[in-house]
């Protein structure tokens, strides 16, 4: 009868650790499943993330590339103003000197005028 309890004993022991062992298998393979799930969803958010992260670089690269093309622009429009200042300026003092000798020939012309007319006196006088 003891060779009979310890058997069942022992057999409920193997039982027992069979269970256990059967359990602690079910919760590892629902652990690798989660974290599969889990690796998984963090490999497709990194794949998913890494192609903006390379759509945002190309944007950006385009944006820097305009405000190159922009800036060279700039300073191409920058000089053809600083061209056309210049060419005004020139364009002033040719005016000025051309006032400036208008005003001394109508001053000639009205010096000639009043000589003309002094005379034109003395002829109409005699």
């Amino acid at each position: 009868m003891t060779t009979a309890i310890i058997i069942i004993v022992v057999l409920l022991a193997i039982a027992l650790i069979a269970f256990l062992i059967m359990r602690r298998r079910r919760v590892d393979q629902q652990v690798i499943e989660t974290r599969s799930r889990e690796r998984d969803q963090h490999r497709q958010e990194a794949s998913a993330h890494q192609q903006r992260a390379a759509e945002v670089s190309a944007q950006a690269a385009q944006k820097q590339h305009e405000a190159d093309h922009l800036e060279t622009e700039a300073e191409r429009l920058q000089q053809e103003s600083d061209r056309r200042r210049e060419e005004a300026a020139s364009l002033q003092e040719r005016g000025d000197r051309a006032l400036a000798h208008a005003e001394r020939h109508e001053g000639a012309a009205g010096e000639a005028e009043q000589e003309i007319d002094e005379r034109s006196k003395k002829f109409r006088v005699r």
